[in-house]
């Protein structure tokens, strides 16, 4: 048990504060992993490079064994490899697990004593159940060579705890949790930084400072000016380490960079590393549309009647960042008028900044349709799975619509040659109606990313018949084709 709630799993063995979080999905599965990538690199005499990897426990496949638990198991390869092709290190192990209350996600930590180059790593990720395919991914970093002062990667913390005992996620008497997929969320009001400061040669009289700025975005801009900036003053030790207390609780929801530097009495920069991260805060992102100054570009919000906000910012839900999406929720619930119409004149202003009350006109003119089209009577017509949709993806190129087969509910087929917002081509949607209530089609299964997949689709689509399922009842993911079983290829081929 390394945190209260929080199981961690790794094996034993020793990169640039990058965070690398991918989404990706096994062929012919449908089974999504999702993978948190973290490299960073730390010097003094031996410098070497740290690695930390995340998988999300609902991204493997779970299996019940004869004791009656459930069990999951991750066979992970990882390789460095020098620039001139040469492997500088590797390691490969598993990762197991057995179901409990506790349990989160899949860690490991990895380091290795390198020399100063540029690398290229390779992680290789298998569900050692699932055995459907692997998951690779690739990572360049720099280990900078030997300089009077030099800062460690930042590493941001979601827990940190005092502990004498070892662990591979401890580190000068540390145990420590990487923050997860970079992401610090509402509940997260101050968020621990461990940095180590060198100085290579002999320590001097210099007076040293480590200073963290915050700045909104990802990438410098010109002019920018830190949101918050903090001291602390160093030791003058040739190896040392510290914890920066961010704080968060000020901070709107976005993305934003962390910057580290190391500088003298003069406010000379000495060394300097970054980091970035995304903060979730609904309730900060309502007080500052509250707070916001309203001008004459924005009075057509100013318009909008107090009696329709419900209905329009629930309209507004498929076309909302995802960031964005909590700070939504809040507005519904709250009275605040003018946060609401804040909300939607920043949307539409970012979305079209030459004319955003003519592009909010066009857009509620759809959402009206799809409110007429899809409505149920169990909700606004843009709230279905068909509206939501439609609203977040536009028009399909082609539907098809079958509601005479008598061994599936009615269905319908959404076809997209292109989809700019994923960069895919030929994306399908099938919607079913297994109800049989007007208009109560669900979306079944997808091939858009981000969206719901199901490699067992038709055996929901044809459960009416059971004994017609292809191999083994439990796994089957097909049934028998037959005149009255055209989904798959209506699916693959038009």
């Amino acid at each position: 048990m390394i945190f209260p709630g929080h199981t961690m799993f790794y094996s034993t063995t020793i990169l640039k504060g990058v965070v690398l979080s991918l989404v990706l999905t096994l062929a012919n599965t449908g089974k999504t992993q999702k993978v948190d990538l973290e490299t960073y690199c730390f010097y003094g005499p031996r410098p070497y490079a740290e690695v930390w990897l995340r998988i999300d426990r609902n991204s493997v496949e779970w299996q019940k064994t004869e004791d009656g638990m459930n069990r999951s198991s991750v066979n992970v390869l990882l390789t460095i490899v020098r620039q001139d092709s040469s492997i500088a290190a590797a390691d490969k192990f598993v990762l197991q697990a057995a179901a409990s209350d506790s349990l989160t996600d899949f860690l490991a930590v990895r380091r290795f004593a390198l020399s100063a180059g540029n690398y290229t790593m390779s992680v290789e990720i298998e569900d050692a159940i699932l055995k459907a395919g692997k998951v690779q991914i690739l990572q360049k970093f720099q280990l900078d060579g030997q300089s009077q002062w030099q800062l460690s990667d930042p590493l941001l913390l979601a827990k940190i705890l005092q502990d004498s005992t070892f662990s591979p996620m401890a580190k000068n008497g540390l145990l420590m949790e990487p923050l997860a997929f970079g992401y610090a969320g509402e509940e997260i009001r101050t968020m621990p930084v461990y940095v180590e400061s060198y100085v290579m040669d002999k320590p001097d009289s210099t007076v040293v400072y480590l200073q963290c700025r915050g700045f909104e975005g990802a990438e410098a801009k010109p002019g920018e000016k830190a949101l918050f900036t903090l001291y602390q003053k160093c030791k003058g030790n040739a190896e040392e380490a510290q914890i920066v207390q961010v704080p968060l609780q000020v901070l709107r929801s976005g993305t934003y960079r962390l910057v580290f530097s190391l500088i003298d009495k003069s406010k000379n920069v000495l060394a300097t590393r970054q980091s970035v991260f995304v903060r979730m805060n609904p309730a900060a992102d309502v007080e500052w549309l509250a707070a916001y100054n309203a001008d004459v570009a924005n009075s057509f919000v100013e318009k909008l009647p107090a009696d329709q906000m419900d209905y329009i910012l629930k309209a507004h839900l498929p076309i909302t960042e995802q960031h964005q999406v909590s700070t939504l929720g809040e507005l519904l619930k709250s009275n605040r008028l003018a946060s609401q119409r804040q909300f939607i004149f920043q949307l539409w202003k970012s979305r079209a900044p030459v004319a955003p009350e003519e592009a909010f006109q066009k857009y509620m003119e759809v959402v009206r349709a799809v409110d007429q089209k899809f409505h149920t009577n169990v909700g606004y017509g843009f709230q279905s799975d068909r509206g939501h949709i439609f609203l977040k993806y536009g028009l399909p190129t082609n539907v098809i619509t079958v509601d005479t087969e008598v061994d599936a509910p009615p269905y319908e087929i959404w076809y997209y040659h292109r989809m700019p917002q994923t960069r895919q081509t030929n994306v399908r949607f099938l919607f079913y109606n297994p109800t049989l209530v007007h208009n109560n089609f669900q979306l079944l299964h997808s091939t858009c990313l981000g969206e719901k997949i199901n490699p067992a689709w038709e055996i929901e689509l044809y459960k009416s018949v059971p004994m017609d399922r292809l191999g083994p009842t439990i796994d089957a993911t097909q049934v028998k084709e037959g005149t009255n079983r055209n989904a798959r290829r209506y699916f693959n081929e038009f």
